[in-house]
């Protein structure tokens, strides 16, 4: 059963037909102790039904969950869990602090975002990634829920289907959405994926591992992101990433991003719109640190 036909079935009448009635393009749900559900979908938005009571949304998170909160502590206390499909639900509500730091401890709010594969969504950014002058390592920006993960997850298996060996490294479990290891969407024949590893130990053990020619990796910013793509590199390892930020001035201005693009990890930028899927801008980058610019 898909995360919608679940996350159905746990609804109230009226909101579960309103989302059958969009059920093609539905990217949202979102749900708030004491209020109408909100449903979101490209170009619009609703809110519908009646307020849904706390101990019912403890209820449906407990479900989505698999009724396993133990096993989803850490990424709870994160902000969020990831679900077998891939769909991740952002959760917020009260956090406490313990010895052993902070931890969510009741839930508010939820946020499922709907994993939706979209073949043939990289096609305008496949020349600029592997064309005529080889692969390039690339940097794909933009704002929360623009479309990152489905294009990577499709530059992913193009780059695969083309005949690249190509290491994934899915720390948060949405692009390949692997039960036991093994990927339940496409994400092409020559993929080998890491799942559920923090990204600096995921990209040194893939090159060691499995010899790949790009590593791809989603939402780069954390502590070591920097210095793993900086040795993928030296090793001859091209990379594909995202991360949020609005252009190239607002990444720099992340620490951790900076030191990336100061080692002169990427060639090639990628800037997504406004609106989800859509391209902004393709910027091939001269040099590292000041010297970066649009071409």
């Amino acid at each position: 059963m898909g995360i919608l036909d679940r996350l159905a079935a746990l609804m109230p009448g009226d909101v579960a037909k309103e989302m059958r009635a969009r059920w093609g393009e539905l990217a949202e749900v979102r749900l708030r102790a004491g209020r109408p559900a909100q449903l979101l979908w490209t170009g619009g938005e609703a809110l519908c039904g009646g307020a849904v009571d706390a101990e019912r949304l403890r209820r449906i998170a407990a479900a989505m969950m698999d009724y396993s909160l133990y096993a989803r502590e850490s990424e709870l206390n994160q902000g969020y869990f990831t679900m077998d499909d891939g769909s991740r639900v952002g959760v917020c509500g009260r956090f406490a602090r313990d010895k052993e730091g902070w931890r969510l401890t009741e839930i508010g709010s939820v946020c499922v975002r709907v994993a939706r594969p979209v073949s043939g969504c990289a096609d305008a950014v496949m020349e600029a990634v592997d064309g005529k002058g080889g692969l390039k390592s690339t940097l794909i920006l933009s704002r929360p829920g623009m479309g990152k993960t489905t294009l990577l997850r499709d530059i992913a298996r193009q780059l695969s289907g083309a005949g690249r060996r190509v290491g994934l490294v899915d720390e948060r479990h949405e692009m390949a959405a692997c039960m036991r290891g093994v990927p339940t969407l496409d994400v092409g024949p020559r993929t080998d994926v890491m799942d559920g590893c923090p990204k600096p130990l995921a990209i040194a053990t893939m090159i060691r591992a499995m010899a790949p020619e790009v590593i791809v990796a989603d939402e780069i910013g954390g502590e070591g992101d920097a210095r793993a793509l900086a040795d993928a590199a030296r090793c001859g390892v091209a990379v594909v990433a995202s991360a949020h930020a609005g252009d190239i001035g607002q990444a720099m201005a992340r620490p951790m991003l900076r030191a990336a693009l100061l080692e002169g990890a990427f060639q090639t930028a990628v800037l997504l719109g406004s609106r989800p899927g859509s391209i902004r801008e393709i910027c091939p980058m001269g040099g590292g640190g000041a010297a970066w610019k649009y071409a």
